[in-house]
């Protein structure tokens, strides 16, 4: 893979079936950035060809082109069969990857907690399994880069030792689940607010402008994997945000499988914010937001939904009328606002509050109890001393807010 500071030379190759898509070339490049060093990028518009997926007398050029530029490795924006994958490795004698390989490779760098790397190596391994046989088969026709290590293995046996790791893996992964169901309990009487977005779009910075926080924000893509919850500063209400995993649009099924437990960690919460990178073209926010929308509605979301526009700094005025007309559809509840120059920030969290459908309830009592009850659990509004009594309004989820007046009624 190579180290953090001598980056691999890359060429990047993108088949596209009709017109040319600059946005997917850019999206690919940003990919391989993380990791290496693109030298040269190269779209062909064809069908897919069947041994190689790009044209034969491309690879031929290609191959030239490699010898010359002294390329190290090649990152094929489609995703390749294992035998695509062996014919131009054999054709350009250097390492062939495909996007989701270049994916996987991405996560493994930010994995930093055992959870991650498990669901990491989850997502390989679903990757890997029904390519398992063919890769096997290849392998022993002889070596090609990226084929080394499985020539020992009987075909059915790999088949078998990759579908038995994966259980083994799901087995884990549900154990942490179960972890953190038992810690959403534990915050329930807490708002809480999910952030999703597409990678890149600034939610880690979203998320310390609104917290106060300082985790690590870089401009690349896939820096967060695992989740984050801190609390909003500057409120008496605590409603604590979560950060996790950004999406890329045509992310494999097996992928959001493997990342479910942290995408789930801001689906399942009361409110959700979409956060768009405003300075895209109005084209890519469209795509950006039907794949937010569409991976919500796979894990079967159903939370109230803000979308914030985030890095308002760069676009105009104009750009702002054009967004909200052209992607009306694609828009629930808008704002505007810049993580990076705190604009806007405090207007978000007056709508973070509208949005969480709280209640208010006033409760007349002298019980210490309960009043410290209110001040630690509630949002306090008013808090009256009527003699040598409280009369406290308070704002909180309704279902709190009734149970506390209940439970009032019962101790009173």
């Amino acid at each position: 893979m190579g180290g953090d500071r001598i980056k691999r030379r890359a060429l990047l190759i993108l088949r596209k079936d009709n017109k040319f898509d600059n946005k997917s070339i850019e999206e690919l490049k940003e990919l391989a950035e993380v990791l290496y060093n693109p030298i040269k990028t190269v779209v062909q518009i064809r069908k897919p060809d069947p041994k190689y997926q790009i044209g034969s007398g491309l690879v031929e050029k290609l191959a030239e082109k490699i010898k010359e530029e002294d390329i190290e490795i090649v990152i094929v924006g489609n995703i390749l069969t294992p035998s695509q994958k062996y014919n131009l490795a054999k054709k350009f004698k250097v390492e062939v990857i495909d996007k989701i390989e270049l994916v996987l490779r991405i996560f493994y760098k930010h994995a930093r907690t055992k959870e991650a790397q498990l669901q990491v190596r989850l997502a390989e391994l679903q990757y890997e399994l029904p390519r398992a046989r063919e890769k096997v088969r290849l392998a022993k026709m002889g070596e090609q880069p990226g084929f080394g290590g499985y020539g020992d293995y009987e075909v059915e046996k790999y088949y078998q030792k990759v579908k038995r790791e994966i259980a083994t893996i799901k087995r884990k992964l549900e154990k942490v689940r179960e972890h953190r169901r038992i810690a959403r309990k534990s915050r329930e009487k807490f708002d809480s607010v999910g952030l999703i977005g597409y990678t890149n779009a600034g939610k880690t910075s979203l998320l310390n402008a609104l917290t106060g926080e300082s985790k690590e924000s870089k401009n690349q893509v896939f820096t967060t994997l695992t989740t984050t919850t801190r609390a909003i500063k500057g409120i008496k209400r605590k409603i604590l945000v979560t950060d996790t995993v950004g999406f890329i649009d045509d992310l494999p099924p097996f992928m959001i499988e493997a990342f479910l437990s942290t995408i789930e960690e801001s689906a399942d919460s009361d409110l959700i914010l979409i956060v768009v990178d405003a300075s895209d073209d109005i084209e890519e926010i469209k795509r950006k937001l039907k794949v937010n929308h569409e991976i919500l509605s796979k894990i079967n979301c159903k939370s109230p939904i803000i979308t914030v526009f985030n890095k308002v700094d760069k676009i105009t005025e104009e750009k702002k009328k054009r967004i909200l007309e052209e992607l009306d559809r694609y828009i629930v509840n808008p704002i505007f606002v810049s993580a990076k120059y705190n604009i806007n920030i405090d207007l978000l969290i007056e709508k973070i509050i509208d949005n969480l459908n709280l209640s208010i309830g006033t409760i007349e009592t002298n019980n210490p109890k309960l009043i410290s009850y209110l001040y630690e659990n509630t949002e306090i509004i008013e808090d009256i001393l009527d003699e040598d009594k409280h009369i406290i309004t308070f704002r909180a989820k309704e279902k709190d807010v009734n149970r506390i007046l209940k439970l009032h009624k019962i101790i009173a």
